[in-house]
């Protein structure tokens, strides 16, 4: 009998891994604007209140559209991600055990096209972008399941399904992954990047690999790593 009905995971840096650490945001900012400090003064103004989340995501993308960015150059930038090892094998493994698998993450869907084709997940709760027929972009949905929404995300789910929330885990590495871990009957830090994470989690494991999470998920008892 599996121990959890719902496994929720963070995208960049928990699913998806760049050899320098960056998140999908970084990567496209420098790639059409040579840097990411623009973004990373947007992150302090949206800190101190001086901007909301859907203003956020729109200078960001507002900026692509200025430089002339298309949908192939956007996946050729996607493209310096890759899977973290044991991805596949770990979300099939979940997939076979009867788990239901959802994102809630503050990337783009388009990373998810990209490095998942196959949609493995039964939910994706992300930033949205869309292009026209010659592949400029279009328009764009930004998330409100980023920060603190995570674990609105979460009870979102698990209440739509009927899941009781011991019955979800959720899987992270970062800040704004804290809320939604608080929520979940088991939150995993992997790679974790703050102490914050690590604090609100039951396990943290660290590695290369994330099968090494399955044991946790699937027999039950896990410890620190």
């Amino acid at each position: 009998m599996r121990r959890f009905d719902l496994v929720c995971f963070d995208v960049d840096g928990t699913l998806v891994v760049h050899p320098q650490e960056k998140v999908v945001w970084q990567v496209l900012n420098e790639r059409f604007l040579g840097s990411d400090h623009a973004n990373e003064e947007r992150l302090k103004a949206y800190r101190r209140g001086e901007i909301s989340y859907p203003e956020w995501v729109a200078l960001d993308i507002g900026d692509w559209i200025g430089a002339g960015a298309r949908r192939e150059a956007i996946v050729e930038g996607v493209g310096e991600l890759r899977l973290v090892g044991g991805a596949r094998e770990t979300l099939a493994a979940l997939k076979q055990a009867g788990c239901r698998l959802a994102v809630i993450s503050g990337t783009l869907d388009i990373c998810l096209d990209t490095l998942f084709p196959d949609h493995p997940f039964d939910e994706v709760y992300t930033n949205r972008i869309w292009f026209d027929s010659d592949g400029r972009i279009a328009g764009w949905e930004a998330t409100p399941f980023d920060m603190e929404g995570k674990a609105r995300a979460l009870r979102e789910i698990a209440g739509r399904e009927g899941i009781p929330l011991e019955r979800c885990a959720f899987v992270g590495d970062h800040t704004n992954d804290v809320e939604a871990a608080r929520e979940a009957g088991l939150a995993i830090a992997f790679n974790p990047k703050s102490r914050d994470i690590e604090q609100a989690s039951d396990v943290v494991h660290r590695g290369d690999d994330l099968l090494v999470i399955l044991p946790v998920l699937l027999a039950g008892a896990g410890a620190a790593a």
